[in-house]
């Protein structure tokens, strides 16, 4: 009896978590306009092609910004990878804000400079006949995508230990079923 409310409070506490932490997420990813972003994004990127010997152009065409001939858009500038930890660093209960603020920089930098460097590689792949666009674009979001969502949950982990407590609590809790 005990053992079954013990996993009961842990399924609770996760649903009330995964909620906030989702509402966070979802009101941080879809509310803001991400033009002055979007137009950072690549103007940072246009910077590191520079450095690497491509010409680039930042311009706008009303709400749109594009480098070069490629638009960048907030699916772009992975704020959806942003507000997913803003969600799941701001829910984690009992930590100080301190702690929060500093691991949501490290986040946001680390997906910033990520993403400079994923775009600036994807128009040198184009640009150099090695893969087209329709190969480069998808594949290399998804996989530097994966790569850094691994490292931003250590580092998240590192700065607030709650985050994997509460992670694996809901596991133990699952396996004593």
């Amino acid at each position: 009896m005990v053992a079954a409310e013990n996993r009961l409070q842990v399924a609770k506490r996760a649903g009330q978590y995964l909620a906030i932490a989702s509402s966070i997420a979802i009101v941080a990813y879809y509310l803001p306009n991400y033009f002055l972003y979007e137009k950072i994004i690549a103007e940072n990127s246009a910077v590191v092609m520079q450095l690497i010997g491509i010409k680039s152009t930042v311009w706008t065409h009303g709400n749109q910004v594009f480098l070069n001939q490629f638009e960048i858009q907030r699916m772009c500038t992975g704020v959806q990878v942003m507000a997913v930890f803003l969600g799941l660093i701001a829910a984690v209960p009992k930590v100080p804000l301190k702690n929060r603020i500093f691991a949501f920089t490290i986040v946001v930098l680390s997906v910033h400079i990520a993403n400079i460097g994923r775009i600036a590689l994807e128009i040198w792949l184009v640009y150099n006949g090695i893969l087209p666009w329709s190969l480069v674009h998808y594949p290399t979001g998804l996989i530097l995508g994966i790569f850094s969502v691994a490292f931003l949950i250590v580092a998240a982990d590192y700065f607030i230990p709650q985050i994997g407590d509460l992670a694996f609590s809901v596991v133990d809790g699952a396996r004593t079923r």
